[in-house]
């Protein structure tokens, strides 16, 4: 199993914060974001990728200062501008055909999220979401049916919770999982082209496709989380709430 973090992007909405650093790197209760990621993750992985791409220089020295003898090693994603799913693309020669999980860098979890809250999933992939709080406008939303995912987006009027950025695709789940994101890397458009849009795929092709697996290597499993506490740092306003939680 190997853990894939997403750590490309420029966190503009921060603000000053990332003027001089990438949002990984920002710190939060005496550690950096990328730092809860990577605890959580070796709890369960064999290894891990970190995708660079803003300030990856920066990155790499944290990861060489501060996770010495660790399994992490990075790889940089040359398309800053770009949707997170050319980061992913990045990862993919590193992650070959082995079963992995996707996260992404900004959202600070427990260190007990992957054997507590979200746990691997034994076949198929598996989506985090959660149904037991308000959901904001600007989030992932999903519909599922009979605890398959239906359909995932920002944008749908009406939804049963929010993904909160954590899949888990087994190894006997990878050639379905990589045919959609092949099919949806040459359909879009990359700018905007999101790692959420391979598992809409992967649930559109699931309905239209009466020969899909039973054990969900097709249709993402939906996993309702209950009691998680986690932050996502994405604004000034986030951060403070984030600080201020975990500071105790």
């Amino acid at each position: 199993m190997i853990g894939v973090i997403l750590a490309a992007g420029r966190g503009s909405r921060l603000g000053i914060e990332t003027e001089a650093l990438p949002k990984p790197l920002i710190g939060v209760a005496g550690r950096t974001c990328l730092d809860f990621a990577i605890d959580a993750l070796l709890a369960v992985v064999d290894r891990i990728v970190v995708v660079t791409g803003y300030r990856a220089d920066l990155i790499e020295d944290h990861i060489a200062a501060h996770w010495p003898g660790a399994p992490v090693q990075t790889v940089r994603n040359a398309q800053l501008e770009a949707g997170n799913l050319t980061s992913l693309g990045a990862a993919r020669p590193l992650i070959g055909s082995d079963a992995f999980i996707l996260t992404n860098a900004d959202h600070l979890f427990p260190v007990d999220m992957y054997t507590r809250h979200f746990a691997v999933v034994p076949d198929g992939i598996g989506i985090a979401c959660e149904r037991e709080r308000p959901v904001l406008s600007d989030e992932m939303k999903v519909i599922e049916k009979r605890g398959k995912l239906v359909a995932i987006s920002k944008t749908l009027p009406k939804y049963d919770g929010a993904y909160i950025g954590t899949t888990c695709v087994t190894q006997g789940a990878t050639p379905a999982y990589w045919a959609a994101f092949d099919r949806v890397n040459a359909q879009s458009d990359l700018a905007t082209a999101s790692v959420e849009m391979v598992l809409h795929e992967l649930a559109r092709e699931s309905a239209d496709n009466e020969t899909s697996t039973e054990n969900g290597a097709m249709s993402p499993k939906v996993c309702w989380l209950s009691g998680l506490v986690w932050f996502e740092v994405d604004t000034p306003e986030d951060l403070a709430v984030a600080r201020e939680s975990l500071a105790a």
